[in-house]
């Protein structure tokens, strides 16, 4: 992975992964100016591959190329594979960034942290009660999970699968990109559908 001065969100695509649930935070991290982030995609074999929406991507490297210390968030899109079972490729990686760096898990990503008992003692949610436990036999964190749509536990950041903007602004707030009141702001602009124009004059 590339690593420079910049802070890296390494974006985990495979075919068919969820586009449009990440969008938004990507594009607030890298596209708007008010970050010091880099977006680097990965894929398990570093080659192409088709996100749900059609968009087909080429990532800059590939799994066996990517450690905790290469980024500063890792950022997992849902999909219908974690639902099938697979990806299980990357679940040493998640294993090495628990506790080390940020997870933020959007929809049927928060799969993979259930499997892995990264959930059976932090607050989390995914898309509604029951989800985890029909998908991952082994987890055991029905008391923490939060009906919620998105629940910040500071290392570790889930998501329901409508959440994006609700997974965009605590990845914003996590990284002390926007202030508290920024945060909000940012929230309204977006929940207004734009009527909330001034956060821009601020």
């Amino acid at each position: 992975m590339i690593v420079d001065r910049r802070k890296i969100c390494a974006v985990f695509v495979f075919d068919g992964f969820a586009d449009h649930e990440i969008t938004l935070t990507m594009a607030w991290l890298k596209g708007n100016g008010v970050s010091d982030f880099a977006i680097e995609t990965f894929s398990s074999d570093g080659r192409p591959v088709t996100s749900m929406c059609g968009l087909r991507v080429i990532p800059h490297t590939s799994l066996k190329n990517t450690e905790p210390e290469d980024f500063d968030l890792l950022l997992l899109p849902g999909g219908n594979k974690w639902e099938r079972g697979d990806n299980l490729e990357i679940f040493p990686l998640i294993m090495a960034t628990a506790g080390k760096k940020p997870i933020a898990a959007i929809c049927g990503a928060t799969l993979a942290l259930g499997d892995l008992g990264l959930l059976n003692d932090i607050p989390h949610t995914s898309n509604f009660p029951g989800y985890l436990k029909h998908y991952c036999t082994d987890y055991k964190g029905e008391d923490f999970y939060q009906p919620m749509s998105c629940v910040n536990a500071g290392d570790i950041i889930t998501a329901n699968g409508v959440a994006i903007i609700d997974l965009a602004s605590e990845i914003l707030r996590t990284f002390d990109i926007f202030d508290e009141q920024k945060v909000q702001d940012w929230k309204e602009l977006y929940r207004s559908g734009g009527e909330a124009l001034s956060f821009y004059e601020q």
